[in-house]
């Protein structure tokens, strides 16, 4: 594929791309991702927040952020701990 500059000419060279990978039988989607989304799909809405909210991936995430942010913040949490005693 050619080097394009611009979002309309990037635009336009994706949706060709897309459409000759269609024309050719092929999906852009993974197997993998596909399977995940039927079975999103087929979940229903609420179950599907509680799946994604109780991932593994999804929990280390939240707490590696909140480790992060903790840590950020160390002097003026342990200066707030203080005040209160």
């Amino acid at each position: 594929m050619a080097h394009v500059h611009g979002a309309k000419t990037a635009v336009e060279a994706g949706s060709k791309m897309v459409g000759t990978a269609m024309k050719m039988g092929e999906g852009m989607m993974h197997p993998a991702v596909a399977g995940a989304v039927a079975g999103a799909v087929a979940t229903g809405k609420a179950g599907l927040a509680r799946k994604i909210l109780l991932h593994p991936l999804v929990l280390f995430g939240a707490g590696v952020a909140l480790g992060i942010t903790a840590y950020k913040y160390r002097r003026e949490l342990a200066a707030k701990q203080e005040q209160t005693e």
